[in-house]
């Protein structure tokens, strides 16, 4: 729906004086500097609504963001363990030693959201926030879409990790895929640690912003 335009109309009468032509201008002016007005005012409030709204969606997506971070850091030490256990296991088959442990993969993600934030920036509402606020909020979401992307590079690991046993039992891979699949666990590990120092910098950060915003 269009907003309602305001027109000024000036008296349908001539003008038959001086007086009478101040008269008419100023009505004009004064007319116009309420339609002015009027318009300023619709557009504060408007913009007061946008900005008090997108503060409250970036404020309730950022505490489910820290539910599901502590969730996912829970997982990511589940997986951790799962692939030094896995590594036990290569090195073992590698020495020619019966394995004690069962080799396994699993691996559980959710991923931080930022639809609040695009809808912001979309709409115009980060620009009306102080520079401050901005900056703050800017720097939250930054990270989190670090911690989203690492999340990729992980989650593609595990499943390169468990290509060779898709359909073989451990037991079967020969040398030369043992050694692979220790290249490939040990890398997974590296990003692993990476994506693990990402989501404690997060949680740092939604730390130190928990006054500030």
């Amino acid at each position: 729906m269009e907003p309602a335009i305001l027109d000024v109309h000036p008296p349908h009468q001539a003008a038959h004086s001086w007086k009478d032509f101040f008269i008419h201008i100023a009505t004009i002016v004064i007319g116009l500097l309420i339609a002015i007005g009027l318009e300023q005012t619709v557009e504060y409030f408007h913009h007061r609504h946008l900005l008090h709204q997108a503060e409250d969606n970036l404020h309730s997506e950022i505490q489910d963001n820290r539910q599901t971070l502590a969730a996912d850091e829970k997982q990511l030490a589940e997986t951790e363990h799962r692939m030094e256990d896995n590594l036990k296991i290569l090195a073992d088959l590698k020495a020619h030693r019966v394995p004690t442990e069962k080799f396994g993969l699993q691996w559980e993600w959710n991923g931080l959201q930022s639809a609040a934030w695009d809808t912001a920036r979309n709409t115009g509402a980060i620009a009306l926030m102080s520079y401050e606020t901005a900056e703050d909020y800017s720097v939250i979401y930054s990270q989190q879409s670090l911690v989203n992307d690492q999340a990729w590079v992980y989650i593609r690991d595990v499943y390169k990790c468990g290509r060779p046993v898709a359909t073989r039992k451990v037991e079967d891979l020969q040398p030369e895929e043992i050694d692979e699949a220790i290249v490939n666990s040990k890398q997974t590990l590296t990003d692993v640690h990476y994506l693990r120092d990402l989501m404690q910098s997060l949680n740092k950060i939604y730390q130190s912003e928990d006054k500030a915003l």
